[in-house]
């Protein structure tokens, strides 16, 4: 496995074509392990970047505790066959940095972390500048973060193929993260109702739209109103819980095809994400 530390490293030691970037930032678990996988099963060579990235946290939000284990994450990234890890240093990786405004970003996570995703891009659009990939591969539970990055290849023309990861989970459906350390076992297995909850969301919405073969807006709110006191009743703080055209994130309209069923909660002070897709092209 190629390992590069620094810039210099960067333009002396190239990753062999083609490769996928997958950028993290550390503290590495299965869901990771399934991007590179797909990297892989794509035939690119997967490169992994290892950077906790401060400008996409809050002055209130975990960035020093942020879960670090960089050794452990390198024994990780060896057993599975990846080409490559960068680890820049953070005063490399932010000098001279074009600052970019995340599009999405009012919506969803966005609106309750105000600046997280522009410092998500402005990360991601310095490593397509630096490493010039082939292809990126971002996972699914962060559905939002896929449409801003998409957008962000389109608006700079990056000759960059999207791959997108299913949701990696665990044995109850919890979706994989590394802020899921910070919960105890029996805790774990309670979020996993948040899984749970998603395919009842998606199941109701199935049985409205066969029954008057559209969906309206009153009967997603009072799907979403139903839902919003089963998650609460059960400890969930709900942060949102929102039914939107998978596109646009904007309200459903007669003419959408994907729904998307986006959830953030906070449990034990832990914010959690997940999300589902349904498509109502399969019903016609």
């Amino acid at each position: 496995m190629i390992k590069v530390q620094s810039l210099n490293q960067l333009s002396t030691i190239p990753f062999k074509k083609p490769f996928a970037l997958i950028p993290t930032m550390g503290n590495l678990h299965a869901g990771h392990i399934s991007l590179l996988k797909t990297a892989l099963k794509k035939n690119y060579n997967p490169v992994v970047s290892i950077f906790v990235n401060p400008l996409q946290f809050g002055p209130n939000e975990d960035l020093d505790k942020y879960p670090r284990s960089l050794e452990r994450d390198l024994e990780i990234l060896e057993e599975n066959n990846c080409h490559g890890v960068f680890i820049p240093s953070q005063s490399e990786i932010l000098k001279n940095i074009e600052s970019l405004i995340a599009p999405f970003a009012n919506k969803l996570c966005g609106k309750s972390r105000p600046g997280h995703f522009d410092g998500v891009i402005t990360i991601v659009n310095r490593l397509f500048e630096l490493i010039n990939p082939d292809a990126c591969v971002f996972g699914m539970k962060d559905f939002q973060q896929q449409l801003i990055i998409k957008q962000l290849i389109k608006q700079k023309k990056y000759q960059i193929k999207f791959l997108s990861a299913s949701t990696e989970r665990d044995e109850k459906g919890l979706a994989l993260s590394s802020r899921n350390n910070y919960l105890s076992e029996n805790e774990t297995i309670h979020a996993s109702l948040i899984f749970k909850f998603l395919n009842e969301i998606k199941n109701d919405i199935e049985l409205s739209y066969q029954k008057n073969t559209n969906l309206s807006l009153s009967d997603l709110n009072l799907i979403q109103k139903k839902f919003q006191k089963k998650i609460e009743k059960e400890g969930f703080k709900i942060d949102y819980l929102d039914i939107s055209d998978s596109e646009t994130l904007e309200e459903i309209k007669s003419d959408t095809k994907f729904v998307l069923i986006a959830i953030a909660v906070f449990y034990k002070e832990v914010r959690l994400i997940d999300n589902l897709i349904l498509d109502l092209t399969s019903f016609s």
